[in-house]
């Protein structure tokens, strides 16, 4: 008899990259994923994002037991800083600009740190309790990055600090670093991963065409970022304010493996945590 060990697959949960513009219900989702019963870890990037994780919990009357987050926002520039760009800009050439071998008061920019040590600990700013490393939380638990536009200006900054004029390989540096981060995450996370992110309109190099895409650094990064995930969602808010999930749209590259395909879904993380649950008891 064959007494081999048995590989056993264990199935990640899905992970979701849900895009749309400003006031379109992104970080307002985030709480049916605690109405599914799953706790959620949120790392804000934007001035007003925990407000928001707030008062979605309060209009869904949800445990708040179930919300953790840490508020880490790219820096903003001191008096000094200002002056300092200021002047330069005054003075120098835009040549002069890109060529300046160190960033204004990059010394400052201690976000990116901050944000991988709440990686590898997660301390939540609610309770002031720790969480471990988010690579260790598994399936009851969910990690969103709210959102992709503050993690962009963290990287940018953490290459080039408030330096005005960065020039193409600083760009690519922090390009690197987004790509780098969400390939840890998405390869190494065992809980559900989300990611949320902002929209521009920009041109296909294949087509020619407009298409709807992530707002990040540089055109060659945005096309790249929905390879890490298995949802890719649009959302968007209709006329009569209703919040709404698209996972087919002529105007942008979306995907789904758990959501059903549609153009006016509910905002609802419940199927995703549904189809997962489906699929490791079978």
């Amino acid at each position: 008899m064959d007494k081999s060990p048995q590989l056993t697959l264990q199935l990640q949960p899905p992970h979701s990259l849900v895009m749309g513009p400003a006031g379109s219900g992104k970080t307002t989702s985030i709480a049916t994923y605690a109405r599914a019963g799953i706790e959620c870890f949120v790392i804000v990037t934007e001035p007003t994002g925990a407000d928001s994780l707030h008062d979605a919990w309060e209009r869904y009357d949800l445990d708040p037991k179930l919300l953790h987050y840490a508020v880490i926002p790219p820096t903003t520039a001191g008096w000094g800083a200002l002056k300092d760009m200021g002047i330069r800009i005054n003075s120098m050439s835009y040549k002069d600009l890109a060529d300046l071998r160190s960033g204004i008061g990059k010394e400052h920019m201690k976000q990116w740190p901050a944000l991988i040590h709440n990686m590898e600990s997660f301390h939540d700013a609610r309770t002031g309790e720790s969480f471990g490393d988010v690579t260790a939380f598994d399936s009851s638990r969910a990690l969103i990055m709210d959102s992709l536009s503050g993690l962009s200006l963290i990287t940018l900054q953490n290459a080039v600090g408030f330096k005005p004029s960065p020039h193409q390989g600083e760009w690519g540096t922090a390009m690197s670093q987004i790509e780098a981060i969400l390939l840890k995450l998405t390869s190494d996370c065992r809980c559900f991963f989300t990611l949320t992110a902002h929209i521009e309109r920009e041109p296909d190099e294949i087509t020619g065409m407009s298409k709807v895409s992530v707002s990040t650094l540089g055109r060659k990064l945005a096309p790249k970022i929905p390879r890490f995930f298995g949802e890719v969602i649009r959302a968007r808010k209709d006329a009569t304010g209703k919040f709404l999930w698209a996972t087919v749209d002529s105007e942008a590259d979306l995907k789904n493996r758990a959501l059903p395909s549609g153009a006016s879904l509910n905002q609802d993380f419940g199927p995703i945590v549904e189809a997962y649950h489906r699929r490791t008891h079978r």
